[in-house]
């Protein structure tokens, strides 16, 4: 683990004119943030082409198209975030319908649309796929099965997405009579088998222990005319929020090669959080001060409905001041304005000194921000912004209340 030289710097002078005249709460992504947090990838994997961006982590056209032009590709989970990839200009070849759950409309809008793969996790997505397969531009559809391994990674119950219990993918024993019936389907061309653990990992042992369980799949599954030819090992490779010392890409990418060796097989990584939270932050201004339960508390004019983060997970993001110094004991916290007591931005901070009408930055911001904010309590959602050393501008305009409820009719 590496002390982290691509965090999101955004210099106070800039902050406070982004207040002024944008007005908050505001998301801002560092350019040179984003374009180092992939590179870490694409000099730990070697070949961009084995990366696909996460889409669900950062879904701002300017944020994706800057990363389509680092040349790697993009995972997306619905035809939303298909539409948004094309827009955003990648070319449907590095695009990966991946494996949450998809109705048979959305299968079909991934093979007419042509995109390089289609991730199945279900008996319905394969007879799906099966059906349409013959919509699909480029000959044989290539596709892959999601698997269940059954591990416990680690992380936050709601983000473990590779237990037995899952929602996600196929149980391993399912694997082979599956392969099969896309193996001997026309123009389906199974050839990926593809897990995902979880989100915010910090250890690669699980991937290790999900890469055997792989393996072992790909013995079986030699002998039916269709070898596996890659293990798409998902993304979920976390930072440290409380810190600056973060897993380092290189060393998963190392460790899980080591354990391919001599196997003639490639392997697909599927970052999102660890290529864009740390490019991000969430500015907002205090509007008041007061005592809760006896403790300090800052109530600001970003909550829960712009950053969910706390509110669902309990996670903490480091809050600054962006005029000022931390202060005091770690008692304070910080509060959003909507009508429901857990909306909390973060708990036990040291912002003694900080007074109603300041600015706060919440950090590393930039992975599962605005792509969960809310219109709850009809709040516009928050303008979206890019930064860089020339200056900033405005990506996404903050909602007007008239775009709350553009397209609904009175009867």
């Amino acid at each position: 683990m590496n002390n982290l030289s691509h965090a999101a710097r955004l210099s106070p002078d800039m902050l406070n004119a982004i207040a002024d005249e944008v007005g908050t709460p505001a998301y801002i992504y560092d350019v040179l943030a984003v374009e180092a947090g992939i590179r870490r990838w694409i000099d730990a994997v070697g070949d961009p082409a084995r990366i696909s961006f996460a889409a669900k982590a950062n879904t701002n056209l300017a944020v994706l198209a800057l990363l389509e032009r680092s040349g790697v590709g993009i995972e997306v989970a619905t035809p939303g975030e298909l539409a948004r990839a094309r827009a955003a200009g990648f070319p449907e070849g590095r695009i990966v319908l991946g494996g949450v759950p998809k109705s048979e409309s959305a299968v079909r809008a991934g093979i007419e649309a042509g995109v390089g793969m289609i991730v199945l996790q279900s008996g319905h997505e394969v007879e799906a796929a099966i059906r349409h397969a013959s919509s699909y531009p480029h000959g044989p559809l290539p596709v892959g099965l999601r698997v269940r391994p059954g591990i416990r990674a680690g992380a936050h119950p709601s983000l473990e997405t590779g237990r037995a219990d899952a929602k996600f993918g196929f149980a391993p024993d399912r694997i082979p009579e599956v392969w099969e019936r896309l193996a001997s389907a026309d123009r389906v061309r199974p050839r990926t088998l593809a897990f995902h653990l979880g989100s915010g990992l910090d250890a690669v042992d699980p991937y290790e222990q999900a890469v055997e369980l792989m393996l072992s799949l790909v013995k079986s599954l030699a002998a039916t005319g269709a070898p596996v030819a890659e293990l798409d090992v998902g993304g979920g490779l976390g930072i440290d929020y409380a810190g600056d010392r973060d897993p380092e890409p290189a060393m998963l990418v190392e460790a899980l090669a080591a354990r391919l060796e001599g196997v003639p097989i490639e392997l697909r990584f599927e970052p999102g959080r660890s290529v864009v939270a740390r490019a991000g932050g969430l500015l907002t201004r205090v509007l008041y001060r007061r005592e809760r339960n006896g403790r300090p508390a800052l109530v600001c004019d970003a909550g829960y409905t712009d950053f969910a983060r706390n509110a669902l997970y309990g996670a903490e993001h480091a809050i600054v001041p962006v005029e000022g110094e931390l202060t005091g004991e770690p008692i304070v916290e910080v509060l959003g304005p909507t009508c429901e007591s857990g909306d909390v931005l973060g708990t036990n901070r040291r912002l003694h000194a900080v007074r109603p009408g300041d600015l706060l930055l919440l950090r590393d911001a930039g992975a599962y921000g605005f792509v969960m904010a809310s219109n709850y309590n009809s709040r516009p959602r928050p303008p979206e912004l890019l930064a860089n050393r020339d200056g900033w501008k405005v990506v996404r305009p903050r909602e007007s209340l008239e775009d709350l409820w553009r397209g609904e009719v009175i009867s």
